[in-house]
């Protein structure tokens, strides 16, 4: 284990590869698309993990789970990492960036799809919905541990 951080950098990889793409789009071929449309990808990153840690917080403060499991908690929680609800929050906070954007951005309107008009109602169902899957994916968790004590 010596070197390793434990961190996956890889979604932050990813995240500036898009980025970088739609940059080199937006100064090169397409030159509608407004600034907050290029910088989407790293919001909806930052964003999301913001949310994901207020979440987690929350939860933990509030969940009894004991202090220190009987197993070590990464070999507990493994066949855990990722879940349905895990990234059906990600879905959402796609969406719901991608609203914000449409919100910012008054020129750009879709009224045939609702669900990416921009509309505050929207905007406030895709928060919601996003911030109720990660308390789902959350309380997993601490299922998980509760058991396994």
């Amino acid at each position: 284990m010596r070197g390793e951080s434990g961190i996956s950098l890889t979604a932050l990889y990813v995240c500036g590869a898009i980025a970088f793409v739609i940059l080199m789009l937006k100064t090169t071929v397409i030159d509608t698309w407004s600034w907050w449309r290029v910088l989407l990808a790293v919001g909806l990153i930052i964003g999301f993990t913001i949310t994901n840690i207020v979440v987690a917080f929350t939860y933990l403060s509030f969940a009894k789970i004991p202090e220190t499991p009987d197993q070590d908690e990464a070999d507990v929680l493994e066949p855990h990492t990722i879940n349905a609800h895990y990234v059906a929050a990600m879905l959402f906070f796609a969406n719901f960036g991608d609203n914000v954007v449409r919100g910012i951005e008054v020129s750009e309107t879709s009224h045939w799809f609702w669900l990416l008009s921009g509309d505050i109602e929207v905007l406030a169902v895709f928060g919601t919905l996003s911030v109720l899957a990660l308390f789902a994916h959350w309380s997993r968790i601490g299922r998980t541990l509760r058991e396994a004590d």
